[in-house]
């Protein structure tokens, strides 16, 4: 209950000012990825030194405030040190609720047990599982340059349903893009008769976008024209079940709803969190804003691992300032647009919806 408070004290706090600490964190572990996808170039990054377990430990223990935090990569399960990672969050982190994070579901054995092992070991309140699908069969495989990734993501989400309770919960995540935009609907056919059941609300949907720090994808040319865009979300959005009293489902379908309007104007909806509520650190220690604006706020392994240290610099005001006046590339990307929403909850823009 007490870890739940916090979580809400902070986004109270968001709408009313903005905040002077971040409480979300998106923390990329590793680049490292079986998948060779045709809308992400992470794993054709340079291989960098890791931030260690002892490293991590570090970061976590000098800073303490977070109550929610996205984990991502690259591919988390190449890292066989995950689970101890996620356990060393846990232990430094009184006020954490949520843990989310994605997966390829390339190693379904490797990622049962290893989130056997962090529900066993950790405390935290609620963790969120994406398993990524992009398609049906075949144009999954295409999609990330695997063969065979479509039946083991299949597979692990279907292992995964299994620890279904209060506490952790598993979604399908779809990325719309040019080369899928029109096969959602064939997608949860696919997939439905695999599983046997499968309901919309299972699967989360994001806009692919372009970041040349994160994703390294700055030559992409598979962005969804907007018009587009807008048609099939109508038609997720009326597919989807609207469970009024569900934090997930509410903030989903704020999120597809406000993601027709980035489309179609090319500018962020709502006033960003990036560089207040939340930030983006790499796998070497880098903290950005986000995921997308590429200006760096500070090193942590320059800064003795101390995040609230690169916080108070005059690098984080004024790059914050450059969001705030909306000189940075714009996105509408679930890492920052669910803390945004958030802070924008006495919005008439997303009240209404």
């Amino acid at each position: 209950m007490r870890r739940i408070v916090k979580l809400a004290y902070n986004v109270v706090r968001s709408n009313l000012t903005e905040l002077s600490y971040p409480y979300r964190l998106s923390f990329s572990l590793t680049n490292r990825c079986q998948s060779k996808c045709i809308m992400c170039n992470i794993w054709q990054k340079p291989v960098v030194e890791e931030l260690t377990l002892g490293e991590i430990d570090q970061i976590f223990s000098r800073y303490r405030r977070f109550s929610w935090v996205h984990l991502t990569g690259g591919e988390l399960f190449m890292r066989d040190d995950f689970a101890d990672i996620v356990k060393a969050i846990d232990r430094n982190s009184p006020g954490l609720y949520l843990l989310n994070f994605p997966t390829n579901g390339y190693q379904t054995d490797k990622i049962v047990a290893m989130i056997h092992e962090i529900l066993e070991h950790t405390a935290i309140p609620r963790i969120m599982v994406s398993v990524s699908l992009d398609g049906p069969r075949e144009l999954h495989d295409r999609i990330r340059g695997l063969p065979g990734s479509w039946e083991r993501a299949v597979a692990t989400f279907q292992q995964l349903r299994k620890l279904n309770s209060g506490r952790f919960s598993v979604y399908l995540g779809y990325t719309l893009q040019d080369s899928n935009l029109y096969s959602f609907e064939e997608t949860v056919i696919t997939a439905r008769n695999e599983l046997g059941k499968l309901t919309n609300d299972e699967i989360h949907v994001n806009i692919a976008h372009i970041s040349g720090h994160y994703y390294a994808n700055s030559n992409f040319n598979g962005i969804p024209e907007p018009n587009a865009t807008r048609k099939v979300m109508d038609l997720i959005i009326g597919s989807r079940k609207r469970k009024r009293f569900d934090p997930v489902s509410i903030l989903e379908y704020r999120y597809q709803k406000l993601a027709r309007t980035y489309q179609q104007s090319g500018t962020v909806p709502l006033t960003c969190q990036a560089g207040a509520a939340s930030c983006f650190v790499d796998p070497a220690g880098n903290v950005y804003p986000c995921s997308i604006f590429a200006l760096p706020i500070g090193s942590l392994r320059e800064n003795e691992y101390d995040l609230a240290k690169i916080w108070k610099t005059a690098n984080k005001s004024s790059i914050r300032q450059l969001i705030k006046e909306g000189s940075c590339p714009g996105c509408w990307t679930p890492c920052e647009a669910y803390q945004t929403i958030l802070a924008n909850l006495l919005s008439k823009g997303v009240s209404k919806l």
